[in-house]
């Protein structure tokens, strides 16, 4: 039976090793501090309506400033939630990284010594170091990012359904006309382009 071959993310929590549980709580963390960031913009929304609904009775708007303070800490919640995800996804990006070094290092001395004249020792640990880099970046920061923007996405989405169902289709037509947009973009002649930068680079 042909193995299933695993997604480039699942080889590298399996390099994060115990930490694997930090990513995804660091992740979990980001979408949540997203969620929290959208609170302020409604709770304008909610001060405007009941203003709008109590005019020219100011006073009897009573719920203003409960408003503004859920505002105020939703707003510094999603700031603590988000740099506490941060956290969580560097400290398993350095352990990570560090595998990953120590992986390699374990692979390249069972080279045999003919892998050497070809391949320059400095060289190798370029790549390897690179790599590593590279990896720590995604995990640390990128990651958490995409999360977070994937879920502030589809939190506004189903907000505008929840307003109005036309401002929803049309914000929903607008992200189908930049997804398909983007992928032209990316895909075609870029694709193979892209694959062969890749293999010169690492020939370099």
């Amino acid at each position: 039976m042909k193995q299933k071959k695993k997604s480039d993310v699942a080889v590298l929590l399996d390099y994060a090793g115990s930490h694997r549980g930090l990513t995804f709580l660091g992740l979990f963390l980001s979408a949540v501090s997203m969620l929290l960031s959208m609170a302020p913009y409604i709770c304008i929304w909610l001060v405007a309506r009941d203003l709008i609904e109590a005019a020219p009775n100011w006073r009897e708007a009573q719920s203003i400033t409960r408003y503004g303070w859920l505002a105020f800490a939703s707003a510094v919640g999603g700031i603590v939630l988000y740099f506490i995800g941060l956290m969580c996804t560097h400290l398993a990006a350095f352990r990570t990284a560090a595998n990953i070094r120590k992986r390699g290092a374990a692979h390249v001395m069972e080279a045999p010594l003919g892998f050497f004249d070809a391949n320059a020792s400095g060289l190798i640990r370029g790549r390897l170091d690179a790599a590593a880099a590279d990896t720590e970046t995604l995990l640390a920061h990128n990651l958490a990012d995409i999360v977070g923007t994937i879920t502030l996405f589809l939190a506004m989405l189903v907000l505008m359904f929840v307003f109005d169902w036309r401002m929803g289709c049309a914000c929903l037509l607008a992200a189908v006309i930049s997804i398909l947009s983007m992928f032209t973009m990316m895909g075609g002649k870029n694709v193979s382009f892209a694959k062969s930068l890749d293999k010169k680079t690492c020939q370099c």
